[in-house]
């Protein structure tokens, strides 16, 4: 495959990794680094917190169009293109939020924000693919995902630190200047491999296609719904987190951020579980069905210790969350791989953003409900997380119980 831009030096395995990676963050950083102010981001908007968590839930919504309309057009317009295209949207959109004055600003310029967000960061896995194979591009992806892992970590550390330090404009300040700072380096360092062609109808329609193929596969819907449901239990959690422990529990910014990070540990301790039994021969169904008996049960005894104490002591309450938050990183591995197994590699980008997009998308709805439902206790917050792990497991069992229960063929497509 010939080159179409060749840096003048070009990036080694892990520069590259580490470049693919930075454009990776972007969204974890987006989503968890303002979190410790959005108590004061209500403050200063002078709107109510449940307004201001909405824009969680319009960020998601937003990156499932941006994963669905930069999947489809890197394919055509090529990864460089539309990696550049989605960050200077993103850029713009960072830029316009240091400014807002209201809360329906700040959703408005949110969503434009993940658009652009959503767009780059899906071309990331296809980047990898158009420049290494086999063990060599494994090597790349593990690589990529050791430092992403890192993000939601510090995010919100230095979101408070930031907070504390300059106010809360500040911290879409520093996500302009980091998107700012990636777009250069992409467009420094990124080769190209595809020319730019024009969009075609039949293009369009072949797109159609794809689409219409992986909505069919009953079996990989079952995945799809359950990672959906598991990542909205998450995001019911994200939305809802600041007021619980800032405003129910009474705790500093700092000591949001540092409890914030239990989750993220945890997490990663259950994805290196995953690897280490992947390594050995497990398989990733048995794996999912250790992390959906890990979330089902942690959300399960989290309602019923708020039923029963209404607001539960820290220390039960916390290592609950935490499992329920952690058991992501037995979930959300194994659910795209049991996904991604029943499509040939000539509809895998397709399917990959079906994905992305439906999770983003429902996640997001689910978010917006939790807002409206909001009352001021755990409650909201516990009862929707334990629907989303009775939702989702059903439709699991209906569409996807025969790979669970054996090592059947996949009905590849």
């Amino acid at each position: 495959m010939s080159l179409l831009y060749k840096p003048s030096k070009p990036l080694s395995r892990g520069q590259m990794a580490a470049l693919l990676a930075m454009l990776m963050t972007i969204m974890p950083f987006s989503i968890d680094a303002y979190l410790p102010a959005l108590l004061d981001i209500a403050a200063g908007l002078n709107a109510d917190i449940h307004q201001v968590e909405k824009s969680l839930s319009s960020f998601m919504l937003g990156v499932a169009a941006g994963q669905l309309i930069g999947g489809s057009l890197s394919d055509i317009k090529g990864r460089r293109n539309i990696a550049l295209g989605g960050l200077s949207v993103y850029v713009l959109a960072s830029a316009a939020l240091v400014f807002v004055q209201t809360a329906d600003q700040l959703l408005v310029w949110r969503m434009v924000q993940a658009l652009g967000a959503g767009m780059s960061a899906v071309v990331a896995g296809a980047v990898v693919r158009d420049n290494y194979q086999g063990r060599e591009a494994a090597k790349m992806f593990a690589l990529i995902g050791i430092i992403v892992m890192t993000a939601p970590l510090i995010a919100p550390l230095f979101g408070s630190l930031l907070h504390s330090l300059a106010g809360w404009r500040s911290i879409f300040a520093f996500l302009f200047a980091y998107a700012a700072l990636v777009v250069f380096l992409l467009y420094r360092f990124l080769p190209q491999f595809k020319a730019a062609e024009p969009i075609t109808k039949t293009q369009l329609l072949h797109i159609g296609t794809r689409y219409r193929s992986v909505f069919s596969n009953r079996a990989a819907l079952g995945f799809l719904f359950y990672q959906a449901a598991s990542f909205s239990s998450m995001i019911v959690f994200l939305s809802e987190s600041p007021f619980v422990y800032m405003k129910l529990y009474g705790l500093s910014q700092h000591q949001y951020a540092f409890a914030f990070a239990c989750n993220i540990i945890t997490m990663m301790s259950f994805n290196r579980l995953t690897a280490f039994g992947l390594n050995r021969g497990w398989e990733s169904r048995h794996l999912l069905l250790a992390g959906i008996s890990v979330q089902f049960f942690a959300n399960t005894s989290l309602l019923a210790t708020v039923l029963w104490l209404k607001q539960p002591a820290l220390w039960l309450a916390l290592p609950l969350l935490m499992c329920s938050v952690g058991a992501q990183g037995l979930i959300a591995a194994n659910t795209q791989a049991l996904f991604m197994g029943n499509f040939k590699p000539e509809i895998g980008g397709s399917a990959n953003a079906v994905l992305m997009a439906s999770q983003s998308l429902i996640a997001s709805s689910v978010g917006f409900a939790v807002t409206w439902l909001h009352n001021g206790s755990m409650t909201v917050m516990a009862a929707c997380m334990f629907a989303c792990s009775i939702i989702g497991g059903s439709l699991l069992w209906h569409c996807s119980r025969h790979q669970l229960r054996k090592k059947a063929a996949a009905n590849v497509i």
